[in-house]
Parts: structure tokens; C-alpha cells; sequence
């Protein structure tokens, strides 16, 4: 009666289906959107980055390894997409959609993969 009443059932979900519940697809679709209008910026200076070229190929560094399943842990994009960092001090308002979106995901799943 109490095992029940105290177990909690768990759907079980492929990767795949895990995945697009946590809108990673949709998450690596706009890194690259991020990736290729940051690669039309040059100079700047924002805390962790001296360029926007570095900031640059840290995104497309941290993209590969996403993609190769080398990494989980989105603590990085989520710093530097959050507002008013990296990303904003680089591109401005014209990426302030694309930023937001990414961090909003980056956000679910950082607080979903506790």
C-alpha cells in the first residue's frame, strides 16, 4: 500500500526523445545561428574575452563538442549568452533575440540536468 503511495513512476525516454524534450536540437540550431553573426564581429573586449574573434572560436570550440557528445555540461553558453554578458556586449541589439533564446534554453536544461 505505502510503496505505492511513495514511489514515483518515471516515464522512461530514449535520448532522442529526451533530447527534443529539452529542445536541445532547437538549442544546437541557434548556437550555429549565434556562431555564424558573431563571425561578422571584430574587436571588442568583454571580461572573459579580448575580441570577438576569440569569443568566436571558444563558441564554435564549444559547439564541436557538443555535437561530438563530448559534452553535457552548457555552464559556458549559459554564462555567456545570460544577459548583459559575452554575447550582448559583442553583437548588441542585434542579436538580443537569438541570445535570449539561447540562454532561456541553456537555462532549462542546466536547472533540468541538476
Amino acid at each position: 500500500m505505502f510503496k505505492n503511495l511513495f514511489s514515483k513512476k518515471h516515464e522512461k525516454l530514449s535520448k532522442l526523445e529526451y533530447w527534443k524534450k529539452w529542445e536541445f536540437f532547437d538549442l544546437l540550431d541557434d548556437l550555429h545561428k549565434a556562431e555564424k553573426m558573431l563571425s561578422q564581429y571584430e574587436g571588442g573586449y568583454s571580461g572573459e574575452f579580448l575580441s570577438a574573434q576569440e569569443f568566436h572560436t571558444a563558441l564554435v570550440d564549444a559547439i564541436d563538442e557538443i555535437e561530438l557528445g563530448n559534452q553535457t555540461d552548457l555552464t559556458n553558453i549559459w554564462i555567456w549568452f545570460a544577459p548583459t554578458t559575452a554575447w550582448d556586449d559583442f553583437v548588441g541589439k542585434e542579436g538580443i533575440e537569438l541570445g535570449n533564446r539561447i540562454f532561456a534554453r541553456a537555462d532549462k536544461w542546466k536547472k533540468g540536468n541538476k
